[in-house]
């Protein structure tokens, strides 16, 4: 079982990346359901579950931030009224959704911590990423200009098999510092293991040297600033971690930081000094890109100083946004482009502060564990922290934890971090009994329900688009049905709309404008300031009344 175990991760990680970054409906439902079927497999397949330090800590702030966002969706309220004195949500349909957002990556750093628990364990995974950012390279390599994404969607732009070249730059910073903690493993190998294969050593570090080099060089192709700015991070990361942890000598050490800091402040002046011709390289030129991000900003931290303690609810941002900003967007504000940011907006002051210590809690805990370590395993293990903070540092400038395919590497590269391998002595364990497999199981299907009730939507809005307006009528109600979203049921609306203006029967015509009136009406008392569903309202009365 746990070879096949094995197998399952290896295929959910080389299936992430190339199903569009598993940014999808149905490629999530994909990728949660292998998560969900592998934690359900190892339970039922193990008496005991492993449990380190660092994991308790993570698994008990998960648990916060599920039990504090269920709170939100126990009460609801509108942008019209009085913030409440308790945890509410503005958007309970959107804060569940991250409801089973939360526990599937919970759930998947107990799978990787159990599935992979040795030294061996994590370096074969490790090996699998090496050869999942190979891949991804070559294919970002051969089709730099979105080709992949044209072929497969008709969307235009891209990077590779990722629709955001920003989240193909996360992905590849993060294969490529794997990379470096497997190639140093590689070489710190116990030399009587490569004595007599001394040309097999040298031509696989001379391969893992290509395609970290290769990976470093796409991600700079990218024209990412983000995706660059955390590759540097997690470099300078790693450079610090092994000469403040590794060398003995404490002489040693000083000249390593020493010279780290050094390396770090040239670099950081010489940013400095190149930054226009950097933001010309990466095509931002234009300031609308920073000033869009500004914007959101400044939206958001209007909303935080109206709700402050408990926040809007995680998630909900999407509904109130749009009439804090200065000026409006021709497309949907999906994320804050800042996770931190958007965290801060949802949970409000105290559950982000409670959120935040327990996560530098865990992260104080395998620093602490970093030094008592093997020198070989101290440089995969300053591989595993260097990537958890490249990810964290490139998460302030964009949305990548709500990037499955990202998010995704990033609980395995934890999760390897909070294996066993790393902290004997200190390993703990929960009894699988009967109870536990009962609850498990009713988990995993209350969290996998609602991302498979919006694949069916998406499927539905998306094969009625191309359909006649009565037959496109049916499946976008039938959609509506499974995910009652503001942004389907404005789609719905317009179908309505649109059909009553073609209809030559007049009391056909009046029926379908009460129609889009009615939709517009039930969601504008959730949403009240959806902007395009008042614009449907006007429409739609000012129609019905010419008709009547």
């Amino acid at each position: 079982m746990n070879l096949f175990l094995k197998i399952l991760t290896g295929i959910l990680l080389f299936f992430a990346p190339f199903s569009f970054a598993a940014a999808e409906p149905w490629s999530f439902s994909v990728l949660q359901g292998g998560i969900l079927t592998g934690v359900l497999l190892l339970v039922f397949s193990r008496r005991e579950i492993v449990v380190t330090p660092p994991l308790k800590w993570l698994a008990l702030t998960g648990a916060f931030v599920v039990a504090y966002t269920c709170l939100q969706c126990a009460f609801t309220q509108t942008l019209l009224d009085t913030p409440a004195w308790h945890p509410a949500t503005l958007a309970r349909l959107y804060s569940l959704e991250h409801v089973c957002l939360f526990v599937t990556y919970i759930l998947l750093l107990f799978l990787t911590a159990n599935v992979w628990q040795s030294f061996r364990d994590s370096r074969q995974l490790l090996l699998l990423i090496v050869l999942c950012g190979f891949a991804v390279g070559l294919c970002a390599l051969g089709l730099q200009k979105g080709e992949y994404i044209r072929f497969f969607t008709g969307v235009k732009g891209g990077f590779g098999p990722f629709l955001n070249r920003n989240h193909a730059g996360m992905f590849l910073t993060l294969c490529a510092l794997g990379t470096l903690g497997y190639a140093w493993t590689a070489w710190k190998a116990p030399r009587p293991l490569y004595a007599r294969r001394k040309g097999e050593l040298f031509l696989r570090l001379g391969f893992l040297a290509l395609v970290f080099a290769g990976l470093c060089a796409l991600t700079v192709a990218t024209r990412s600033r983000g995706g660059m700015l955390s590759l540097a991070a997690g470099l300078f990361a790693y450079a610090f971690l092994c000469t403040g942890f590794i060398p003995q000598n404490p002489k040693t050490r000083l000249k390593g930081l020493l010279l780290t800091v050094g390396v770090l402040l040239v670099t950081a002046a010489l940013v400095w000094v190149n930054k226009d011709a950097i933001n010309a390289f990466a095509g931002r030129v234009s300031p609308v890109s920073v000033e869009i991000r500004q914007m959101l900003y400044a939206a958001a931290w209007d909303m935080i100083q109206i709700y402050p303690w408990w926040g809007i609810g995680v998630g909900a941002m999407p509904v109130a946004i749009t009439s804090f900003m200065a000026h409006p967007l021709n497309e949907y504000v999906e994320r804050l482009h800042c996770d931190w940011l958007e965290m801060w907006l949802g949970l409000g002051t105290v559950g982000f502060a409670v959120a935040l210590a327990g996560a530098g809690i865990s992260l104080w805990l395998l620093l602490r564990r970093m030094k008592r370590l093997e020198t070989q395993k101290q440089f995969l293990f300053a591989a595993l922290l260097s990537a958890v903070l490249a990810m964290c540092i490139g998460s302030g400038v964009d949305f990548h934890f709500f990037i499955p395919a990202n998010a995704f590497l990033f609980f395995v590269l934890l999760g390897l971090a909070c294996a066993p391998s790393y902290h004997k002595g200190h390993v703990h364990s929960i009894r699988a009994g009967l109870g536990l497999k009962i609850a498990l199981c009713i988990l995993c299907a209350a969290v996998f329900y609602l991302p498979a009730q919006k694949t069916i939507a998406w499927r539905l809005f998306l094969f009625g688009k191309g359909l006649n307006p009565q037959s496109r009528i049916v499946y976008y109600e039938r959609a509506l049905s499974h995910y009652p979203s503001p942004r389907y049921a404005l789609r719905t609306g317009l179908a309505y709309y649109n059909y009553a203006r073609q209809a030559s029967d007049k009391e056909e015509a009046r029926l379908y404008y009460q129609k889009a009136l009615d939709i517009a009406v039930y969601y504008l008392r959730q949403y009240p300031q959806e902007k395009e569903l008042s614009q449907l309202y006007m429409r739609a009365y000012y129609r019905l009344r010419e008709t009547t």
